[in-house]
């Protein structure tokens, strides 16, 4: 498989010529050249496997090398997982807002979730000359982080903090987000409870919160076991499919802990559509604040991530001296729970 090589190769080898990956595809020259510029010129089959040494080799334009290598270009590549929601908008705007005054701008791609895309987006960003690249959260192939390693581009995590020290990270503590959200219905007297996690695979966001809510669930005395748990995509629609997947497994649950506000708006849906009052019947806990949660009826009991905090703490990182002593390569911001009319105390719906 091609990530596997990628993994193996020498870790000093400089990105390989355009002259090396036409003899390896067994084509000319102006063929590797017509991918990179006029792909759709190029046979499927053809183009295919010029793409896979590219991704085998870490290749990166020459030209684009060489930019790098003579000055700033002051670009700042932010790489999200989706920018549906508006979940990573504050971020981003905290960001603008400390790099447009310093002449820097900001340039952003969606990945989709998806890891092996996420290798292509920090290729392309490399290709542009970027000075450095925000990720967000700490899960990533080792293939990203060796293209910017190799290429000497700065890069820093966001919406997490790396338990590698040699990482920069501007994020939180997930886990702590989802305790929060555990000991608040605690202390409200629930104990049938649900969860509507996002997906965990590859992503650490979505497993941390987890984890933090059913850690906290079984240190007050909630057995782990007794907790529905269904791992949804962050979709309104998804959210409220995973409600009635939860009520038709318990039908006495009485609160749900929702790993994002998007899931949270869509289980309030299919709460309704079950004939169950919130917070009367079942309380429901989001988690990022964003501005739609304080507006819905009920308003929506969730955790505050410091997204524009965290955007303008990535931006200061980028924009100081690498050499300065006042650098600050981890940053750990507070997550908070903000309550609104969606939690209530439980009421035994046996």
């Amino acid at each position: 498989m091609a990530l596997e090589k990628t993994a193996h190769m020498d870790q000093g080898r400089q990105s390989p010529t355009v002259v090396e990956i036409a003899k390896r595809a067994g084509c000319s020259i102006a063929t590797v050249s017509r991918v990179l510029n006029r792909p759709e010129t190029v046979a499927i089959d053809l183009r295919e496997r010029i793409l896979r040494l590219f991704d085998e080799l870490g290749y990166v334009p020459n030209g684009s090398a060489r930019a790098l290598r003579s000055s700033r270009s002051r670009l700042i590549g932010l790489i999200v997982p989706t920018l549906d929601a508006a979940i990573f908008t504050r971020m981003l705007e905290g960001l603008e807002s400390r790099l447009a005054p310093a002449g820097a701008s900001l340039v952003y791609s969606a990945t989709g979730y998806d890891l092996d895309r996420e290798i292509r987006v920090v290729r392309n960003l490399i290709e542009k000359g970027v000075d450095g690249v925000i990720l967000v959260g700490s899960c990533h192939r080792k293939e990203t982080l060796k293209l910017l390693r190799e290429h000497k581009v700065r890069f820093a995590v966001t919406y997490a903090l790396s338990d590698d020290v040699s990482i920069p990270s501007m994020g939180f503590d997930n886990r702590s987000g989802g305790a929060l959200a555990a000991n608040y219905l605690a202390d409200l007297g629930h104990k049938d409870l649900a969860v509507i996690a996002g997906v965990t695979r590859d992503n650490d966001r979505a497993s941390g919160r987890l984890e933090g809510f059913l850690a906290v669930a079984e240190r007050r005395g909630i057995e782990r076991s007794s907790i529905v748990v269904v791992e949804s995509p962050y979709e309104f629609s998804r959210g409220r499919a995973a409600a009635k997947i939860i009520l038709n497994q318990n039908k006495n649950v009485t609160a749900i802990f929702c790993g994002s506000d998007v899931l949270a708006v869509g289980a309030l849906r299919g709460c309704k559509d079950a004939g169950l009052s919130v917070p009367q019947d079942i309380s429901m806990i989001g988690f990022d604040n964003l501005d739609v949660a304080e507006y819905l009826t009920p308003g929506l009991t969730t955790v505050d991530v410091p997204a524009r905090l965290m955007g303008e703490e990535a931006a200061n990182y980028f924009l100081a001296d690498q050499n300065s002593l006042d650098i600050h390569s981890r940053v750990e911001l507070e997550t908070r729970l903000i309550v609104r009319e969606s939690t209530a105390p439980a009421r035994d719906r046996r």
